[in-house]
């Protein structure tokens, strides 16, 4: 592909997905989205009175502080300089962590795939379409900038893995993302083991000596264990576990919860209260569609009034769920794709690259389910995309197709 085209498509890419964030940010009620006002309380505890929420002041007092702190230091700064709404300036920051997640995943699939400028831009597109993320993206709440966190760690460890660049200060780099990432959202804990597997792979394949993968590994947990570690002993000092039914995890759901297809409502209404507590199809209309109602049709501030859902809103929620079918497909071949890819036995055993982006929607989507039916939810709110939000730039790495073509796909599968 010649540089001017790749160059243009990147640029045409990024200023869509700019234009449709800020968009979303001007034009989004400040009050809506989920838990809004708990987000909003939470921020203005930490940083105008200094000090996290309790349960009683807020339902989200479990959630780490960071977040809260760069958008409640935004909303403080925005106040003094005038601003009528400081609120949405502190929300419209989504705006720079939805593109620069973008551009991580377009570096990572650069990275593993620079040769296959096609990939790149298909990886680009999707992390930066898929409706999910500029969803999210309007709403006052930490997923964006968990996003843009967890990708920025998925970014320095690939660089590492793929430049084979081992030093103490490289790993210590990584451990802190590490760490600071699950100061914005507890679920990006599940990246640590995900990181220790690439080093697991990088060491039984021969592309570093055991001693120095165990080394790096070990400095890359102490930093992100003093960077977030004193957030989970404080939690753990102060709190216990959420309370949950006192039956074996397996019972806590039924088949039809994991069966369930939503036929044919997916299709037909794909909208609340329609296949409550069925994973599949309320996981899928919340990627793709508005199933809990924030955009196509809103709630008042309570909560308690809700404004219907016109027809033209309804066809357009049924044309994203159709539509939304066939990119689904490829993200899930992509995912087994590079997974398969990554595992290839040969005399490299696995290319450890590889095998942390494919590992990522994959022990992402197992610490969902735990999750969910962990805590489960009469009305199925527990189940939202956005707790999914994280893996998405997992799921886009071979999009296109066109993985055959990289070096790394050739250093894997040459036996």
């Amino acid at each position: 592909m010649p540089d001017h085209i790749y160059c243009s498509a990147l640029l045409l890419v990024l200023a869509a997905v700019g234009a449709i964030a800020i968009a979303n940010a001007v034009a989004f009620p400040r009050d809506l989205g989920y838990d809004a006002l708990a987000h909003q309380a939470y921020a203005d505890l930490l940083i105008h009175h200094g000090h996290i929420p309790s349960p009683a002041q807020s339902d989200e007092f479990h959630t780490p502080p960071g977040f809260y702190a760069v958008a409640g230091a935004a909303e403080t700064v925005a106040n003094g300089l005038g601003a009528a709404h400081p609120w949405q300036v502190a929300r419209a920051l989504n705006v720079v962590w939805a593109l620069g997640a973008a551009v991580l995943t377009l570096l990572i699939a650069r990275e593993l795939f620079p040769r296959d400028r096609r990939l790149q831009i298909a990886a680009l597109g999707f992390v930066a379409f898929v409706p999910v993320v500029l969803k999210l993206a309007a709403m006052f709440h930490p997923e964006t900038l968990s996003l843009f966190a967890s990708t920025l760690a998925m970014y320095v460890a690939v660089r590492m893995f793929v430049g084979r660049s081992y030093r103490w200060r490289a790993a210590l780099g990584l451990g802190v993302v590490l760490g600071a990432a699950q100061l914005v959202r507890g679920f990006n804990l599940w990246l640590v083991p995900i990181v220790v597997a690439g080093f697991a792979a990088a060491a039984l394949g021969g592309s570093v000596a055991r001693r120095r993968a165990l080394s790096s590994a070990l400095v890359v947990l102490a930093a992100a264990a003093l960077v977030a570690g004193p957030w989970y002993v404080r939690q753990t000092i102060k709190y216990s576990n959420p309370p949950a039914p006192k039956v074996p995890l397996w019972r806590r759901r039924p088949v039809g919860f994991y069966t369930g297809l939503g036929l044919p409502q997916v299709i037909r209404n794909p909208t609340r209260p329609n296949f409550t507590n069925k994973l599949i199809p309320t996981l899928y209309s919340e990627i793709w569609g508005d199933y809990f109602g924030y955009f196509a049709w809103t709630t008042t501030a309570s909560g308690a009034t809700p404004v219907p859902l016109d027809s033209a809103g309804q066809k357009e929620l049924e044309a994203q769920n159709v539509l939304g079918f066939v990119p689904t497909l490829l993200a899930i071949g992509g995912v087994i794709g590079l997974l398969g890819a990554a595992l290839r036995k040969s005399r490299r055993f696995a290319d450890p690259g590889l095998l942390v982006v494919a590992l990522l929607p994959l022990v992402g989507l197992i610490g969902f389910l735990v999750f969910t039916v962990a805590y489960p939810s009469g009305d199925g709110d527990v189940i939202k995309a956005g707790y999914l939000l994280t893996t998405v730039p997992g799921a886009v790495s071979r999009a296109s197709g066109r993985l055959s073509s990289s070096p790394a796909w050739r250093a894997v599968s040459r036996s």
